[in-house]
């Protein structure tokens, strides 16, 4: 049915997992939870198996004994495909002798790579190989293995759909552990597109940590680094950026680098001039200061 990885970055306590298949919502047969572990039950996978690996790791056993679980308490057994991984142990696969070719796996310290009606081995051997030899974060060696096995030929039938999750304890949403999780379906090249918007993410996290940077610095070390975000956001006039262009100009006046700010905001406005009413309605509620607004918005009090 597809291709996939569950992996493991122990450093950062990242877990997650990216998958690709020709068929609608690869990434249903996927799960991962920060600092428990990560499984992907495909080929004709058994769904139960996700929530049975949690309840398992949570009553203390490691994936050889879930494994083992799952090969007695599964009379078809030997039609599904299994990875698992964990934040304190090597990956592990299983490919039941019934799976249809080609069909294999590669595990190592830190991944479990699995796949299905695969071109060939080529497929999950570049997989594992370019999971082992890049760096960077998880979602970074993820794409890297989905590339590869896409590139190697991927899914025998073909393509339609693609999914990069990771998660990590605290990392997201208020209440929420998942860092990054992002699919894509019918698509003509779902991998590809997984690589685009992974790199609209980078810009963004790279944003972000430059506010971080300008938050947590005082006087001349503050403008410093509201000038390197501003550097940065020279080239990104897509509405994408737009609220960080304003992000960017409310800081520089909380900063009472007031010129800075209206630029800022000229720069927000040029590219959507339609917000213009909405920055008016910001001055009259107190959002804009007087200063900013009597040069970027003359004849507003």
């Amino acid at each position: 049915m597809t291709f996939s990885i569950v992996a493991a970055d122990r450093e950062r306590e990242e877990i997650g997992f990216a998958i690709a298949s020709c068929c609608w919502d690869a990434g249903q047969v996927c799960m991962a939870r920060a600092k428990v572990g990560a499984i992907a039950s495909q080929a004709q996978g058994n769904m139960a198996f996700l929530s049975q690996f949690f309840d398992a790791r949570a009553e203390g056993l490691e994936p050889a004994a879930i494994l083992e679980q799952f090969k007695t308490s599964d009379e078809r057994i030997e039609h599904r495909q299994i990875g698992l991984i964990t934040p304190d142990g090597p990956g592990l696969s299983f490919t039941g002798d019934q799976c249809a070719s080609w069909a294999g796996h590669r595990a190592g310290d830190d991944f479990a790579c699995q796949g299905n009606i695969l071109v060939g081995p080529e497929v999950i051997d570049s997989m594992g190989e370019a999971f082992e030899r890049t760096g960077g974060r998880l979602h970074e060696r993820l794409l890297a293995a989905l590339v590869a096995a896409d590139n190697a030929g991927g899914d025998r039938r073909g393509k339609q759909s693609a999914r990069l999750l990771v998660a990590r304890q605290g990392a997201g949403q208020p209440g929420t552990d998942t860092f990054l999780d992002i699919r894509v379906e019918d698509h003509d090249e779902p991998v590809q597109e997984i690589t685009r918007t992974l790199g609209i993410v980078g810009t963004l996290m790279t944003i972000l940590g430059l506010l971080g940077e300008a938050a947590e610095a005082v006087g001349e070390e503050k403008e410093s680094a509201l000038d390197r975000l501003r550097a940065f956001l020279e080239d990104k006039r897509q509405p994408r950026y737009l609220d960080w262009w304003e992000s960017l100009a409310s800081a520089y006046e909380e900063a009472g680098l007031i010129e800075k700010s209206v630029e800022a905001y000229r720069q927000y406005l040029s590219i959507n001039p339609a917000m213009e009413p909405i920055l008016r309605e910001s001055v009259s509620r107190g959002g804009i200061s007087a200063d900013v607004a009597e040069m970027l918005l003359p004849g507003v009090s």
